[in-house]
């Protein structure tokens, strides 16, 4: 069976030239990362895109995921040193210089005072100390750059509805458009993928992402209800120590092998080729190793969204 390629569009890539080059050297999927996508321009995406290729033009789910909200400031970034005081507060458009605003969620119903945030893998790490006023207050740990849209772990379970309202939003454009497949972020139950097929009146094919412990505990009755299963390292890593993710994808390939859905497997397999124009040896290395452990496909993102090369 033809090992697949799936393929992440940014800006690097959002052009006919190279979606037209990308399909001719192999690529069987091209990927829309909704955390990156505005509801208004995603209409238009996929009818460019379909009509540059003849490949499946699918969408990626924001999902159960807390995320920085928008730095707005003129650096477009935040820089936190250690012992620095911060408030964490709703993303509304504004905040001041030690305010870092939450999307989607309010931080006064997901923070509790003894939580330790990490947010983008582990560049920042922040105690919440004390609630004032409604504010939500923290002190900095181990110093880092916060972004527009990072991901945020918290370090106890914290349940989230399994759709943003983007989310719902573009499911809804995405049956009328006739999406044929789609890959649902932080899946946790197999309930996540029943409710997404709701949002459509035909057979719609669904990949889902295992990125979270709970996705993990529960990953042989997702692995019967979905399509494929795709091992996103890089949000699994804020979960799982950075050590173990190799055993971890061992461990998800060896166990959903039974019953015959398709593992593909994503995060940092040619990062090297963001800057230089040829992969490392050990990224080799792992792609070779990943394929002959059983995975059916391998996810570029960054490489091929944001990369030179």
């Amino acid at each position: 069976m033809k090992k697949q390629i799936i393929a992440t569009l940014g800006p690097a890539s959002f052009d006919e030239k190279i979606v037209k080059r990308m399909t001719r050297a192999g690529a069987d999927y091209f990927r829309i990362n909704l955390s990156h996508t505005e509801v208004k321009d995603y209409k238009k995406i996929i009818n460019r895109v379909s009509a540059w290729t003849d490949k499946p033009v699918c969408p990626d789910t924001e999902g159960a995921q807390l995320r920085t909200g928008k730095i707005n400031n003129k650096s477009k970034f935040i820089e936190l040193m250690e012992n620095q005081e911060v408030c964490f507060v709703s993303d509304n458009g504004k905040h001041k210089k030690n305010e870092i605003p939450i999307a989607n969620f309010s931080p006064m119903k997901i923070f509790q005072i003894g939580d330790l945030v990490k947010i983008d893998f582990d560049s920042v790490l922040i105690h919440i100390t004390k609630k004032l006023n409604n504010n939500i207050y923290g002190k900095v740990l181990e110093s880092g750059i916060i972004r527009t849209n990072k991901g945020i772990a918290v370090d106890r379970k914290i349940k989230l509805p399994c759709f943003t309202k983007k989310d719902m939003q573009i499911l809804k454009l995405s049956n009328k458009l006739k999406i044929e497949t789609i890959f649902l972020s932080f899946c946790s139950q197999s309930n996540d993928i029943v409710q997404l097929r709701k949002y459509f009146d035909y057979p719609v094919k669904v990949i889902a992402k295992i990125e979270s412990k709970e996705g993990l505990l529960n990953l042989i009755d997702i692995s019967n209800e979905a399509d494929g299963i795709l091992i996103d390292r890089g949000d699994l890593s804020r979960d799982i120590p950075l050590e173990k993710i190799p055993f971890a994808q061992q461990k998800i390939l060896s166990e959903v092998k039974p019953t015959e859905t398709p593992v593909y497997v994503a995060t940092n397999l040619m990062e090297n080729m963001i800057t230089n124009s040829k992969p490392t040896r050990a990224e080799i290395n792992d792609i070779v190793t990943s394929l002959n452990d059983g995975a059916q496909g391998l996810v570029l993102a960054a490489e091929t969204a944001i990369g030179k090369y």
